[in-house]
């Protein structure tokens, strides 16, 4: 999925973005029913990387996976996976694995560059898929 195509998701749900300077590169908050994602983009280092922290924060949101500074880390672990998952699969579908595999694509870094994502993301993904037999 493209960068314009997850700020179409953020218009729909009705989410307010905004350019937010902090010490982390993205934030989800809920204030009573509101949604707002903080993007600090002088932090962020081109459109890939702004592309998997928006749909990590639209994650969050789908996954209904909140935590706060006072959370547990098993408890935030559990959340970041959640919002991971979704992640990822937005991003990375089994079909672009598959069609990656036809091209003569095998390692990490190969797909990551073919598909424009980082290879953490597309480590994750293939992970999630291959774990639960999609690939």
């Amino acid at each position: 999925m493209e960068l314009n195509k997850l700020y179409d998701i953020v218009v729909k749900e009705n989410i307010s973005t905004n350019d937010f300077k902090m010490k982390n590169k993205a934030i989800i908050l809920r204030v009573d029913k509101d949604y707002y994602i903080g993007l600090n983009y002088s932090k962020i280092e081109g459109i890939t990387e702004e592309k998997e922290l928006l749909a990590e924060e639209l994650g969050h949101y789908y996954c209904n996976a909140f935590y706060n500074s006072s959370s547990s880390p098993s408890t935030i672990a559990q959340k970041e996976y959640r919002a991971n998952k979704w992640k990822c699969t937005v991003l990375v579908s089994v079909n672009d694995f598959k069609d990656a595999f036809k091209k003569g694509l095998k390692n990490v870094y190969e797909i990551a560059e073919y598909l424009n994502l980082s290879e953490d993301t597309v480590a994750f993904a293939y992970n999630y898929y291959k774990e639960n037999s999609y690939i």
